[in-house]
This record gives structure tokens, C-alpha cells and sequence, in this order.
């Protein structure tokens, strides 16, 4: 019980840091990671500390740091999609538009704003603030960490079946 109760604690505090984070500008998948990281070593040296101020035996802490490490793993698994479903959804960004527009927007003005160059242009920005491509010479190229990433997710495509598309 103690694994979960500290892996939640300190899963709130990454919480906290990451949308701290986003509300000062620094949102990219460096600092998710960095302040993920951070949180996981609290929570390792909370039930490490905790187990041996309790006195308890070397494998209730082992199991305490392995179910902290679960539990955490777990919630991270639930909050990434959710944060980027609200951050990144075109749907979610379409429908807030609207109710900010007063519930209705010209179809051509969507399109501009979701389909149009500004979009594009956006996504090129944060793949290269997340440090996946880099310009150079006119041309965006893909970073060492970029190779990785695109190899992993055509791995996972190929192996889904899925086209060039889906």
C-alpha cells in the first residue's frame, strides 16, 4: 500500500510541474520527460526511506518499489493521452472555436486554420522543438532521435498492418 500511496503523491507532483510548464511555454516532450524522471526518483527515494524508517524487511521494500514503479508507469499511460488529446486534438481545438465563435464558423476559415499552411507550419515547429527534425539549408531533416522515432513507429504500423496513411 505504501508503493501506491507514494507513486501517487509524487505522480501529482509531475503533474503539477508539467502544467506548470505549459503555462510558462515550456511544453515539449524533453520536459514531460525531465519532470517524469525527477518524479520517479522522489518516488524510488520515498519508499526506499519510508520502508527503512518503518523497519520493514528488505523484500516489503523491494515489492513497495516495484508496485510504486507499476502504479506510476500505470497513471502515466492514462495522463499522456489525455494531456495531448486536450493540447494537440484537432476536434477538441475545433469545437472550443466554435463555442468561443458563438457555435458556428465559416467552413472555408476551418479549413484555413486546420488544414491550411499555419497548421503545418505549427507541427514543423514542434517536432523540431522536441528535437525530431532540424532545418537545414531550406529542408527539414530528420535528427538521430527523429531515425529512432520514425523506425519504431513504422515498426508498430508494419506490424499493425496499417498503410502509409493510417
Amino acid at each position: 500500500m505504501t508503493g501506491i500511496a507514494v507513486a501517487a503523491v509524487w505522480f501529482a507532483v509531475f503533474a503539477a510541474l508539467h502544467v506548470a510548464g505549459l503555462r510558462a511555454g515550456i511544453g515539449n516532450a524533453r520536459s514531460l520527460m525531465r519532470a517524469y524522471v525527477t518524479c520517479i526518483a522522489g518516488t524510488l527515494l520515498t519508499v526506499v526511506a519510508l520502508g527503512g524508517a518503518l523497519g520493514h524487511s528488505v523484500l516489503a521494500v523491494t515489492l513497495a518499489v516495484v508496485t510504486a514503479l507499476l502504479t506510476s508507469a500505470c497513471l502515466f499511460v492514462l495522463y499522456v493521452p489525455a494531456i495531448y488529446t486536450v493540447l494537440t486534438s484537432l476536434s477538441v481545438q475545433t469545437l472550443l472555436l466554435l463555442e468561443r465563435d458563438g457555435g458556428s464558423y465559416a467552413e472555408s476559415a476551418l479549413y484555413e486554420r486546420f488544414a491550411g499552411q499555419s497548421l503545418f507550419e505549427a507541427r514543423l515547429r514542434t517536432l523540431e522543438a522536441s528535437g525530431y527534425v532540424r532545418l537545414k539549408a531550406e529542408r527539414y531533416r530528420l535528427t538521430s532521435r527523429g531515425h529512432t522515432m520514425a523506425r519504431v513507429f513504422a515498426g508498430i504500423k508494419r506490424f499493425w498492418q496499417l498503410n502509409a496513411g493510417g
